[in-house]
């Protein structure tokens, strides 16, 4: 009976409070969170209610505007995941965009875990002729008047967070094209800047709408840039007009663009003794055969200073590719998505 009594005494004794010297009561210590602060609210929730099918696929609406979403097959529902948001070019469409870019392809990851893959669309515009019905995002003269994408992006993301269990500190955003200038422009506001990560246009068609003079997006931008040096649609030396003289047209030397960005995040030219015309970039290297790229990482304290130029010799108006996937067959050296891009979104 005696050692009935001190057991349960015992037990009395490890229910009561802790108290700190001064007799105050001493809350017992939390346990562990287990979703990450990083997590968006997707995580909370078991299971999406969206429907996807054998392919990992689930075609999304909001509002009178839609997109494509492919989750990695491991996909885990209490894991935050890398989103990566891949806007088409001109004349394109989402299904375009994920066979171009790949980056719905099996195995690949960013931080260790599978990629949720997002392809929008973009409203139908007047097209280049004014009087045709075709797909395009903000920022180029053919852009559908009135449409505000940035603010479609914006609640896109949103409802992707709500469902899908994301890692919010790893949105990136990617384009082709006019999607490329579009993701230019995301990259140049203030409020997508601080929304997405990293950015990684190609081939951008960089008119003035996308590629504003005013750019500020009020910090320092990752910006990973593709571009061919035989592209006939946006030349890499840029345009003062297209073919028919329109002025509209115009877009800039992509060497120039990328400088700009260097400069925004505040590198300055290197010293003559650190290398031959280097300018702003740190780092000239060629990696694939005929192809340059030029690095400048400005910042010490921050990786975000980080602007990468890939220049490609014989590459046209493409995404990239050794399978040419987006250039009728036609090889490149290496892949954009693989080789260049997801490996920059992982550093930054």
């Amino acid at each position: 009976m005696y050692f009935l009594y001190l057991a349960l005494f015992i037990l009395s004794v490890k229910a009561l409070p802790r108290r700190c010297a001064r007799g105050k009561a001493v809350p017992a210590p939390l346990a562990p969170s287990l979703t990450p602060s990083n997590a968006t609210l997707g995580c909370s929730v078991n299971q999406t209610s969206w429907q996807f099918d054998h392919k990992n696929h689930a075609n999304i609406t909001l509002g009178d505007r839609s997109f494509l979403v492919h989750i990695p097959t491991a996909y885990r529902p209490t894991l935050p995941h890398a989103l990566v948001v891949s806007f088409h070019g001109y004349k394109a469409n989402d299904v375009r965009q994920e066979l171009i870019t790949g980056f719905s392809a099996a195995g690949l990851t960013l931080n260790g875990r599978g990629i949720v893959a997002v392809y929008p669309n973009g409203q139908f515009g007047p097209g280049k002729n004014g009087n045709e019905s075709i797909r395009a995002w903000q920022g180029a003269p053919y852009s559908p008047p009135g449409v505000d994408d940035i603010a479609f992006t914006q609640q896109m993301v949103q409802l992707l967070s709500d469902n899908l269990c994301l890692d919010s500190n790893r949105f990136y955003a990617s384009g082709k094209s006019n999607g490329g200038g579009f993701t230019n422009l995301l990259a140049c506001t203030p409020a997508t800047a601080e929304l997405f990560a990293a950015f990684a246009p190609v081939s951008a068609a960089l008119y003035a709408g996308a590629n504003p003079a005013d750019c500020n997006p009020g910090r320092s931008v990752p910006i990973i840039n593709f571009h061919g040096l035989a592209d006939k649609i946006i030349p890499f030396d840029g345009q003062a007009a297209d073919s028919q003289g329109r002025i509209e047209y115009a877009t800039p030397n992509i060497t120039r663009y990328r400088e700009a960005w260097a400069d925004r995040n505040g590198c300055a030219d290197l010293p003559p003794d650190a290398g031959p015309s280097l300018g702003v970039f740190a780092s000239v290297s060629h990696p694939y055969i005929q192809t340059t790229v030029k690095t400048s990482n400005c910042s010490e304290q921050s990786r975000d200073a980080v602007v990468s130029g890939f220049t490609v010799e014989n590459l046209g108006h493409f995404w990239p590719s050794t399978l040419g996937l987006d250039s009728g067959g036609v090889p490149a050296p290496f892949n954009a998505t693989e080789d260049g891009i997801l490996p920059f979104f992982d550093s930054v």
